[in-house]
């Protein structure tokens, strides 16, 4: 779940409202939040070897941050910057960065998210769900920006996102990406894309995509639907796949604290891109805004492969 109408209303709260103060001044705010989350996971996929997949623990994408602002001058300009690293046996860096914000936006220099992630689409799941993002956009050596710029401007009703990653001597992937979006009355609209060229080592590929997402709330549900165009052309050896993903999602609080969530997820390769059909439903409880336990069944279809059916059951903390 990403910044869609969901977590806007959730996950954000959850994030930064019960952050707690390290050190506060009528100049300084420094807090330190995070994210503490557990699931187990069943399932007939079978490994490498042919071999049942035994049910397993896992500890998914805890972390843990700072975030400091500094307000430099009466007029509205602070100083931002934040560390984030993911908990794991061994602690990886997230992001770390530090800018400025005014009234004419944040602008944010060190490792960052990308804002395809950020944004994201209409997928409401905590674990079976496919990212809109694929190819070159979803690998790990690519994902984390290190040398990114990113500005954000947020108005009344509307915003605007843009980040660039430098090549820095093809020592990293090079991105460009751009964002705008919009809500009307029970309407959240936003639409993007990204473009990435990797020469990194003797790799030569160019990723592009585009995303589009509209999402309705209904009263105390909501239903979303994302269009996501990929595509990875290796100028090395003239190669390119692409797929067109159609991502379909709903939400409704069934009773208090709990919600009912589902999606339908539609992936058309092309050239040797496979064709994917992913099928989520879940079922969430929230004691409190800090705290949720979820059950979730994903099944996925993939072309060539054998279908796999999983389920999970989790619970996260966020302070």
């Amino acid at each position: 779940m990403k910044k869609t109408l969901v977590a806007l209303l959730v996950a954000s709260a959850a994030t930064s409202v019960n952050a707690a103060d390290i050190y506060k001044s009528d100049d300084v705010t420094v807090d330190f939040y995070g994210q503490l989350r557990q699931h187990v996971e069943f399932t007939n996929e079978k490994d490498a070897n042919g071999n049942s997949v035994d049910p397993k623990i896992e500890q998914g994408s805890s972390r843990v941050g700072v975030n400091l602002t500094y307000k430099a001058l009466e007029e509205g300009l602070d100083v931002v910057a934040k560390v984030e690293y993911r908990v794991g046996e061994s602690w990886e860096l997230r992001q770390h960065y530090i800018g400025m914000s005014s009234e004419y936006g944040v602008m944010t220099y060190g490792k960052q998210i990308p804002i395809y992630d950020d944004v994201y689409g209409a997928e409401y799941s905590y674990h079976y769900g496919l990212a809109p993002y694929r190819g070159g956009l979803d690998t790990k050596e690519n994902f984390w920006q290190s040398s990114a710029i990113k500005y954000q401007l947020d108005l009344d009703n509307s915003w605007v996102k843009a980040q660039y990653n430098l090549a820095e001597n093809n020592t990293n992937a090079e991105l460009f990406e751009i964002y705008a979006g919009t809500t009307y009355d029970s309407w959240a609209l936003h639409i993007g894309g990204a473009s990435m060229t990797d020469k990194v080592g003797v790799k030569n590929v160019e990723s592009t995509y585009f995303e589009a997402t509209a999402e309705y709330l209904l009263g105390k549900g909501m239903v979303g639907f994302t269009y996501a165009y990929n595509e990875d052309k290796n100028k090395l050896t003239d190669g390119k796949v692409k797929s067109n993903g159609f991502h379909l999602g709903a939400k409704y609080e069934v009773a208090p604290k709990t919600s009912l969530y589902g999606g339908a997820q539609f992936i058309d390769g092309k050239n040797d891109a496979a064709d994917i059909t992913n099928l989520y439903l879940g079922a969430e409880y929230m004691f409190a805004k800090w705290a949720r336990t979820y059950v979730e069944y994903g099944f996925n279809d993939t072309d060539n492969e054998k279908n796999v059916s999983s389920l999970a059951i989790g619970a996260r903390v966020y302070w």
